[in-house]
């Protein structure tokens, strides 16, 4: 036997012995701070205690030279390829379907499952037709790590990727990841597992570096890099913000220009609406690949308003180049009108439009359409406003209403968004819509289109009038810091 049987052996015995825990606890919800916007709408992951039912483990030595991230991003392929991806092959069966994770890659930076589903003639299931009831990840002994319960999915021909965000709040290094179902296609039943998986190969191979870097930008926000991680998987770097004391005093300042649809509730200070826009690139200027999207989670609050912890990722770094970590650009929300009023049947001839302190606006259309928004209702048409805009620096308008919840009291505390209303003063609530970005003019401003959705207008109103007070801006900047490298590989 060689030692490479041997490693195998050793492993399989290792994850035998792990499935072999009793079940664990499962946990209550918890409450979030948050925002709720009309025409986004995020979807809470149920929690429901389930029957564990019959987990195998079955690899077999073809399994670890063939992984099934051999489908997906380029940084999971070669994680797998270089060891660090553990197969389970755990598997659940009811109401004559098999739910099967078969092979799980976790590291600093995120974890990552691999499942399918097959029928009884183990033929594979599209994963579009298993719904998913509960995802978490928690310690040996139950205990919920509760930054995991957001998730994302890829969804091929035969296999679903799960990807969670590395729990930052935990040190242990053996966790479980928790995965329930409750229906594939039209059939309800239960599909439940429960699997061990261990990090702590994949923390040795990582690498925390300082940075300690600092940049204030024109608009007052000061920025602190303060370490670069690196792992199998992806690279990260951590930096905090937070405004001038000048730049508190204008945002606050923009927010009374800005009350808001709620007249009884106190101005709102976007002390934590802004972007910032990096990439890395190497000493020919190429470009790393960007994983904000893979490794993105919320900013954390450090203390005072306006000052948190955030993070941007990014594919590993290869020893063989150095690196510049780039700020292009800082987009920040702020108070911007527009507004326009017209006749819907004016339209019929041409399309009005309004040019106005260099902004441009023009309404294309009022039509009764199907609803853009899969949580829109769909027994009725929707009311359907097209308009495009000509604007300098503005990246983003929102769609829809912004609703400022009190966690406390449930209550709405302050609107924002587009108004709709018509000459009897009646305000139609947007539900829905898109937004795109189709280019630049001649005048180098951005050319905006937008679809304005309201299943709240039944029928065309003599006359209408849109307004905006918000919009995203965005500030281009030019900060360049070298990252340090690992001096060797680990």
């Amino acid at each position: 036997m060689t030692n490479l049987d041997k490693e195998i052996t050793q492993t399989l015995k290792k994850v035998a012995g792990e499935l072999d825990q009793p079940n664990f606890a499962m946990p209550a919800a918890y409450k979030r701070k948050r925002s709720r916007l009309l025409g986004t709408w995020v979807l809470p992951v149920s929690i429901s205690c389930v029957l564990l039912l019959t987990i195998s483990v079955s690899p077999t030595f073809a399994d670890y030279v063939k992984s099934l991230f051999d489908g997906s991003d380029k940084e999971l392929q070669y994680a797998a390829q270089k060891g660090f991806s553990q197969k389970v092959n755990a598997s659940v069966t009811d109401r004559g379907y098999t739910l099967e994770i078969e092979e799980i890659l976790a590291d600093p930076m995120r974890i990552v499952a691999v499942y399918s589903i097959k029928d009884q003639q183990n033929n594979f299931i599209h994963p579009d037709k298993f719904h998913i009831s509960n995802v978490e990840v928690t310690d040996l002994k139950g205990k919920v790590i509760k930054e995991t319960k957001i998730y994302q999915l890829e969804k091929q021909e035969n296999y679903g990727y799960l990807t969670l965000k590395k729990p930052g709040e935990t040190e242990e290094q053996k966790l479980v990841l928790q995965f329930e179902g409750n229906q594939i296609d039209s059939v309800k039943g239960n599909w439940a597992l429960k699997i061990p998986f261990d990090l702590e190969k994949t923390t040795k191979a990582s690498q925390v570096l300082a940075i300690d870097k600092t940049y204030t930008t024109p608009q007052g926000l000061q920025i602190n890099l303060n370490s670069i991680m690196q792992s199998p998987t992806a690279a990260r770097v951590d930096y905090e913000t937070k405004w001038t004391e000048e730049a508190k005093k204008r945002l606050v300042e923009e927010s009374k220009q800005v009350k808001g649809k709620v007249d009884s509730a106190d101005p709102y200070v976007r002390y934590d609406d802004f972007k910032l826009n990096f990439h890395v690139e190497n000493e020919k200027g190429e470009k790393v690949n960007d994983l904000t999207r893979a490794l993105d989670s919320p900013s954390k609050a450090v203390g005072e308003q306006g000052h948190s912890n955030r993070s941007y990722g990014f594919a590993p770094l290869s020893p063989d180049h150095q690196y510049m970590l780039v700020l292009d650009s800082l987009e920040k929300t702020e108070p911007y009108e527009l507004g326009v009023s017209f006749e819907p049947k004016q339209l019929a001839e041409k399309p009005v439009r309004v040019d106005k302190d260099g902004k441009t606006i023009e309404i294309k259309s009022v039509t009764f359409d199907e609803p853009l928004n899969e949580a829109s209702p769909k027994n009725e048409k929707h009311a359907t406003i097209l308009l495009e805009a000509y604007l300098k620096d503005i990246s983003y308008i929102n769609i829809a209403d912004t609703i400022l919840m009190d966690d406390d009291t449930n209550k709405i505390i302050n609107r924002f968004g587009w108004t709709i209303k018509d000459e009897k003063g009646k305000i139609y609530d947007v539900t829905g819509g898109d937004f795109k970005m189709i280019g630049k003019d001649e005048q180098g401003r951005n050319h905006i289109r937008m679809k304005l959705q309201s299943y709240e207008m039944k029928e065309l109103p003599q006359k209408l009038s849109l307004t905006s007070e918000l919009a995203r801006k965005s500030y281009d900047l030019d900060w360049k810091v070298p990252l340090p490298m690992p001096k060797e590989d680990k």
